[in-house]
């Protein structure tokens, strides 16, 4: 029996993960986390075999959390973006998922834990080691400057002016305090590029600078908003209020 925890700050892609591990009978979800700092916990109280573990998660990428790890088991990375999917990886013992991740491609990795976990403690650490390596190396320096549009100009913007990035009529635009540009990224790109300058998702459709959030307010039955400095209000979606109150530096009670 291969005991996993699933790692993903997406419900749905946890709920789409876990429905096809369930598939197979020799497989137990021990749990699920929705960011690094519960997957820390989970992995800790539940002992999995393996954890899949997403990489562009807010405030603690998955390098993150294996690197936090005591004694870590197997990981299995995904992500939704190949630019981390380098050959070296298909020698490991330790598998990679691409979103959205296919029904076939989960039963591959299972074979390959499967094999792992029987060829021993010292191997599946020496693997670990190796990707994680790799994948680090890989990992992009995030951009100096974001280009935005108006109208037929590319404004080059840099990050300490953009208060926040959000989805409208499904186009994704970078806002300052006087302004807005059309970016030609999905939010969850700019998300995945701009989470070590600071830079949090507090909703599906918000991407907030987190040096010019000024103050989070309770917002009723658990709820929360986040006002600018430039006086602007916006929701924070509940399984993200526990991540931004751990960037602000905020406790629990």
């Amino acid at each position: 029996m291969i005991r996993a925890l699933v790692v993903d700050d997406e419900p749905l892609a946890r709920e789409h993960l876990i429905g096809m591990l369930k598939a197979d009978a020799n497989v137990e979800v021990v749990g699920e986390a929705r960011n690094g700092v519960e997957a820390i916990e989970m992995a800790g109280e539940t002992s999995p075999d393996v954890i899949f573990l997403d990489i562009e998660m807010p405030g603690m990428t998955g390098f993150d959390v294996v690197r936090n790890l005591n004694n870590p088991p197997l990981i299995v990375f995904a992500t939704a973006y190949d630019e981390y999917a380098v050959p070296a990886f298909e020698a490991n013992a330790i598998d990679y998922l691409l979103k959205p991740i296919q029904p076939g491609r989960v039963r591959l990795c299972l074979d390959k834990l499967r094999a792992a976990l029987g060829a021993g403690r010292g191997r599946q650490r020496e693997a670990m080691d190796e990707m994680l390596s790799v994948m680090t190396r890989q990992k992009k320096a995030p951009p100096a400057k974001l280009a935005g549009r108006k109208g037929r100009r590319i404004v080059l913007l840099g990050l300490r002016e953009v208060l926040r990035i959000s989805i409208e009529d499904k186009l994704v635009f970078a806002h300052t305090a006087a302004d807005r540009f059309l970016l030609d990224k999905t939010i969850t790109q700019m998300e995945a590029m701009l989470a070590e300058v600071g830079f949090l998702r507090i909703s599906r459709a918000d991407l907030v600078n987190l040096e010019h959030v000024r103050e989070l307010i309770p917002w009723g039955a658990g709820a929360f908003r986040v006002q600018m400095r430039s006086g602007e209000e916006l929701d924070v979606s509940r399984d993200r209020t526990r991540i931004l109150k751990d960037q602000l530096g905020i406790g629990s009670g």
